[in-house]
């Protein structure tokens, strides 16, 4: 599970021309090096953030779309 969340939230973020745009001519460059700045910092954060952390904010995360999705009954 820990891989998924990371590596969906990073894929995301470091999609070519949300956060970072190198080079910024596009093409098969710019895909291989989001492919490795994607690897690093994933590395990174693997080493860094706990296994349990992740699946804590996870949990935060579905409760509370799940406690404000409820429907409100008025009387």
């Amino acid at each position: 599970m820990y891989d998924i969340l990371t590596s969906s939230l990073l894929f995301i973020i470091l999609t070519p021309g949300i956060l970072l745009t190198i080079p910024p001519s596009g093409g098969i460059m710019a895909a291989v090096v989001h492919a490795v700045v994607f690897y690093v910092v994933q590395s990174y954060l693997s080493s860094l953030i706990p296994s349990w952390a992740i699946w804590l904010s996870a949990v935060a995360i579905v409760g509370i779309k799940i406690w404000a999705s409820r429907p409100t009954t008025s009387v």
